[in-house]
């Protein structure tokens, strides 16, 4: 007993000691009661431009506290290692700008984890409205009368350093604030505040399965030459590489060279979970190290955690045969040490040679969380989603075209990339993409959670059916959905609104403010 008390304090010490020792996180150990106007979860991409555009706009007096079960920020897109900007140019051009745009153009379409979470700390915390609660986790979300949030308890957390699996690792604490932003991979706010959602692809009428999960993972000896240099029976490439603005390298490809290489074959046909899918890879600041996104992991619950377990925040209903994020991470960290994966991630050319990079403890250099691809999908006050894959695929050219124009009223962005889905299961096939033909207008409702009024939703919780997440579901379209919920939730403390009440009666003033601040919100040049 006395060994796990004397644990619990050191780890607790651990995490306060990093909140302490970073710039913007809170400079002492939390009290019984924090309190700001606007509180953010998550650290990913959408919660760091939610905070960016917020700021600004509080009146004076006005904060914002985001709490971030990481130790930087960035999520997926750091801490989990996905250094590879999903984009798609329309008529040549990014048409997703905002927050976005400043972080693509410091590093191109791939970038060192580190480094750009270093720049999204230094982009949330100029002005010195936000503070930062790193190593936290919501642990139960309490509520008024009305269906708002009105406070979150939350605790420190800490990972095991072997599985990676999340501990608590303190006491919990009580957070208050006005409006809440749910901008995480896996919705847990919004889920544990009883946002009503689908899971997955339950909306089309199927199971909640949802896209399958990756572990990213560094290796080095990747010879970019010999993989473009690469042709098929027909003759064709199928590998690509080339030099980032920032003079990294990054590769792609390989889609159709895993349908008829019998190795990787014989690897995607086993009776395990995993699979090697086409690979993208980007290099970190070390010349030669490389992140590669290419291992699927098949039936992972993104809304499970250990933590959960045996409590009323455990999903409900499960998905039977389904792991949690911790046990996915923990085997898929198994997995890539395996004679039988490294044999067949061999197989690509120019990766004839490729060595795991280890850290020095022998460990697998990995992401530190999963790139999860989907979760929940909130529900818009219809009872439906406020963006449809209809819209999507037959989103149109200009205002008053296409089927998106019943967004325009509303719009607070572009959304643009290709319908990209990830096998929901190992029996399906790997990837199935479509290219829609415009960018599609993002309205408002999307972000907005109306039985839980003071509540946005510009992360994987975010209202759209499963179809047109697959294509809102990359980082440049998740920063679009953050930019408009930071302006959003800002306009909600400077009025006393709802996020609702702002989008009624002041959707002008929150599409001025999106232009002013960078973003796009129209197909025509002029945006």
């Amino acid at each position: 007993m006395l060994r796990r008390v004397l644990l619990s304090t050191l780890i607790l010490s651990i995490c306060l000691f990093v909140m302490m020792s970073v710039p913007g996180a809170l400079s002492e150990p939390p009290a019984e009661t924090l309190q700001a106007d606007v509180i953010i979860y998550g650290g990913s991409f959408a919660s760091c431009a939610a905070a960016v555009q917020a700021a600004p706009l509080l009146p004076p007096g006005r904060s914002i506290l985001m709490i971030v079960p990481e130790s930087r920020l960035g999520s997926v897109g750091t801490v989990g290692g996905q250094n590879f900007f999903d984009i798609r140019r329309w008529n040549g051009e990014i048409v997703t700008r905002g927050s976005f745009i400043k972080w693509f153009n410091a590093y191109g379409q791939g970038y060192p984890p580190e480094a750009m979470a270093r720049a999204l700390q230094t982009a949330v915390t100029a002005g010195n409205k936000v503070k930062i609660l790193f190593n936290c986790e919501i642990e139960e979300v309490s509520k008024s009368a009305d269906g708002r949030i009105a406070s979150l308890s939350v605790r420190p957390v800490m990972r095991n350093p072997e599985t990676l699996k999340v501990l608590w690792a303190g006491r919990a604490f009580t957070v208050k604030g006005g409006i809440f932003i749910d901008g995480s991979e896996t919705g847990r706010l919004a889920r544990l505040a009883g946002a009503g959602h689908t899971v997955g692809r339950q909306d089309a009428g199927g199971d909640m399965h949802q896209q399958a999960a990756t572990l990213m993972f560094q290796v080095r000896g990747i010879n970019p030459a010999a993989a473009s240099a690469y042709r098929n029976a027909a003759g064709q490439a199928e590998f690509f590489f080339y030099q980032d603005v920032d003079g990294s390298g990054l590769g792609w490809g390989g889609k159709e060279f895993v349908t008829r290489d019998p190795v990787i074959g014989a690897y995607n046909s086993g009776g395990h979970r995993f699979r090697i899918k086409g690979y993208n890879v980007a290099e970190d600041s070390e010349k030669g190290t490389w992140w590669v996104n290419t291992l699927l992991i098949h039936e992972v619950d993104a809304r499970k955690q250990e933590i959960d377990r045996n409590t009323p925040r455990w999903p409900s209903p499960d998905i039977p045969g389904t792991l949690s994020a911790d046990e996915a991470l923990a085997q898929a960290l198994e997995e890539i040490r395996s004679e039988r994966f490294l044999t067949a991630l061999r197989r690509f050319p120019g990766f004839e040679k490729v060595e795991l990079v280890r850290d020095a403890d022998g460990r697998p250099v990995t992401g530190k969380i999963l790139y999860l691809r989907e979760s929940i999908h909130c529900l818009d006050k219809s009872g439906a989603h406020a963006l449809t894959g209809e819209e999507v695929r037959g989103a149109g050219n200009a205002s008053l075209e296409g089927v998106d124009q019943q967004n325009y009223a509303t719009r607070v962005g572009l959304g643009c990339y290709y319908i990209d889905i990830n096998a929901y299961l190992k029996s399906e096939p790997a990837q199935i993409l479509e290219t829609p033909y415009n960018p599609v207008y993002i309205p408002g409702e999307a972000v907005l959670t109306p039985n839980v009024p003071n509540l946005l939703v510009p992360g994987y919780a975010q209202s759209t059916d499963s179809t047109a997440w697959a294509a809102m579901r990359v980082i440049p379209n998740l920063s679009v959905c953050g930019d408009a919920a930071g302006v959003i939730a800002a306009l909600c403390v400077s009025h006393s609104e709802t996020p609702a009440q702002v989008l009624v009666n002041r959707v002008s003033t929150v599409q001025q403010a999106i232009l002013n601040l960078g973003g796009r919100i129209d197909k025509g040049s002029n945006s």
